[in-house]
């Protein structure tokens, strides 16, 4: 990728209005000296402000699209001749696949098929097909004004992979026809090339993106195209579009559990990142918007900075353009602690520990079509977690970089990744047979493992009631468990049939976990979904069984620590320096849905670091350190 602007950035702030057909006092009140004055708070190294919304109004009197009637000032200009003073690019939010104003003109560009918001002709109000004319003729037009009459820096297009489903409209049924040769459409798992319809649906969209990002960059080069989540968790292919970087804005409630399974991804994918924090949370529901304390967004710039990334926040300004003064005292607080650590995270790179391996053939047969979550992406944010918790360094890689060789990580995860490729199992095979360490887990994911593992299938199951012997005590299995007879491996714990242990126990005559050595390496196998379930249960005694897997297959070249489950940690460095940074993710009460905002007695709480030279086959042991 071609060095951008935004690779030399720490620190932004994102606000945005999406303007609509209701407002009526857009810009009226908004200055260059308020901006200029509130922005000094904190001195961002870039802003990005409002343009397009979902609802496909301008806040800027556009000649190509809609609007909005309530524009009583250009706020657009004032932004771009506010941040030309202050010497920071400026990068506008603009909705893309999410037109709802586009569509009310051209209803024809509508998807087919969404289920919600259709007209009578089964067309979405609100959603593009990616391959309608709106691209061309609508959004590459609007961007070139923007370009030219403002000169921005950038584009954040918001509305994106995680507003597509798939489309029925005749373009793209004749289009799947002649890519394919079918001529009935698939319309659920069950059928017929149901696969091979989402992959011409996400190519759709991934050409969408192409097209204007190529008439941006040809138009001005230098201007940063940037596509909302794309290549992130819900996108793990190849980074194939030229997009000049990725981003995503992360949950505004519990929000540093999404925050730490994207920063530790997107770090991984060899091109420049940051995240945004939703700088207001609220008791769950979007609505009733309070904005957060300061140790609530320093923790989550904290997951941010700790993994190497940029950090934003996000901010709604009023309907009149004004910055809330006191939300800017906050994020000014906020942007002190980030400065003061800037330079142990910035331009350092990840010290390759436990990689969590994330696979798109996995993903995109679990996931909700085309790029959102639903259960896909648990398996692998409960190894994270599982691990992290175990106060483990860990990345997330693509299954695609662990083909490429993950031979520099001493232990890397398999969790759960189903429909496993053979691609895929063949480096896995490989990197253990060179000295790697594995662990594989779930019902189908370890059967294709079993000669490696050293067990046998017995074609039996054991669903929920299983227990897991851990410690004299024992904790529960949650899902389906595989039931194996051991042939040539090490048992770890045996699977149980009773809470009770000793003399009472039940026995079902099958490890839960075993580890075999393989090669020049070591394999270890867990027969049923330990980290999908530890993603939404954290049972302490599964972290500590996890943590004797990992012992039970020790290598050397892992980096000890010693800290509370509550302190993530990240391994960086730079040069010749080793970074060890220990983030705090507990608060002075605890949390629960009706406690959602996070606080500390002390803001220096948030964070330790230690910083050592690195020295040749030295293993590091640090231990638990007062006030953390």
């Amino acid at each position: 990728m071609n060095k951008n602007w935004h690779d030399d950035v720490f620190f932004g702030l994102h606000t945005d209005l999406h303007a609509n057909k209701e407002d009526k006092i857009l810009g009226r009140d908004l200055t260059v000296e308020h901006l200029v004055g509130e922005l000094k708070k904190f001195d961002p190294d870039f802003v990005q402000c409002d343009c397009k919304g979902h609802p496909g109004y301008t806040s800027y009197p556009t000649k190509v699209g809609s609007a909005s009637p309530g524009i009583v000032k250009d706020s657009l200009k004032i932004w771009r001749e506010a941040t030309r003073e202050l010497g920071i690019p400026l990068v506008v939010h603009y909705s893309g696949i999410w037109d709802t104003a586009a569509l009310s003109r051209y209803p024809q560009w509508g998807r087919v098929g969404s289920g919600k918001n259709e007209d009578e002709n089964g067309r979405s109000r609100d959603m593009v097909c990616p391959i309608s004319d709106y691209t061309d003729k609508y959004m590459i037009p609007q961007l070139i004004e923007i370009i030219d009459e403002y000169d921005v820096d950038g584009f954040w297009v918001d509305g994106e992979n995680w507003a597509c489903q798939p489309c029925y409209c005749d373009v793209c049924r004749e289009g799947f026809e002649i890519k394919t040769g079918r001529s009935s459409m698939p319309e659920n798992s069950s059928d017929e090339g149901w696969d091979e319809w989402l992959g011409f649906q996400r190519e759709n969209f991934e050409e969408h993106v192409r097209r204007y990002t190529k008439a941006v960059h040809e138009h001005k080069p230098g201007c940063t195209v940037c596509s909302n989540w794309m290549y992130t968790i819900r996108q793990p292919d190849d980074i194939d579009v030229p997009v000049d970087y990725i981003s995503g804005d992360f949950d505004w409630t519990w929000s540093c559990t999404r925050a730490s399974a994207e920063a530790r991804f997107m770090d991984s994918r060899r091109i420049g990142w940051d995240l945004m924090a939703w700088g207001f949370t609220s008791h769950g529901p979007m609505r009733d918007w309070e904005f957060k304390t300061a140790p609530a967004l320093c923790q989550e710039a904290a997951i941010v900075m700790s993994c190497g990334g940029a950090f934003m926040i996000y901010d709604n300004p009023e309907r009149s353009g004004q910055l809330i003064g006191w939300h800017m005292d906050v994020i000014g607080e906020t942007a002190r602690f980030c400065r003061e650590r800037e330079r142990y995270c910035r331009g350092t790179v990840s010290v390759p520990q436990v990689a969590v391996i994330h696979t798109k053939e996995h993903f995109y047969k679990n996931n909700v079509p085309l790029y959102n979550f639903g259960n896909a992406n648990s398996q692998i944010e409960g190894a994270l977690h599982a691990f992290l918790e175990n106060s483990m360094h860990v990345d997330i890689i693509s299954g695609d970089d662990f083909t490429r060789g993950a031979g520099k990580y001493p232990l890397c995860v398999l969790a759960e990744q189903d429909k496993l490729s053979d691609t895929v199992y063949s480096a896995a095979q490989k990197y253990v047979e060179d000295g790697g360490s594995l662990i594989v887990s779930g019902c189908e994911n370890t059967t294709r493992f079993d000669d490696m593992l050293g067990v046998a299938d017995t074609g039996l199951f054991a669903d929920n009631e299983v227990f897991i012997l851990q410690e004299q005590k024992t904790v529960r299995g949650i899902g389906k468990w595989r039931l194996v007879r051991n042939v040539d491996a090490t048992e770890i714990r045996p699977l149980l049939y009773s809470r009770q242990t000793g003399e009472g126990a039940v026995y079902s005559g099958s490890p839960v976990a075993t580890v075999r050595k393989y090669g020049k390496g070591l394999i270890a196998g867990i027969y049923g979904p330990l980290f999908g379930s530890y993603s939404y249960s954290h049972y302490p005694g599964i972290r500590r069984f996890i943590a004797e897997i990992v012992k039970a297959m020790y290598t050397g070249r892992l980096i000890n620590i010693d800290a509370p489950a509550c302190i993530a940690v990240s391994i960086r460095e730079r040069e010749k320096s080793l970074m060890v940074h220990m983030v705090n993710l507990g608060s002075s009460q605890p949390l629960s849905p009706k406690n959602t905002i996070v606080r500390m007695s002390r803001p220096q709480d948030l964070w330790k670091y230690r910083s050592v030279w690195k020295k040749p086959q030295h293993q590091y042991f640090w231990r638990r350190e007062q006030n953390l």
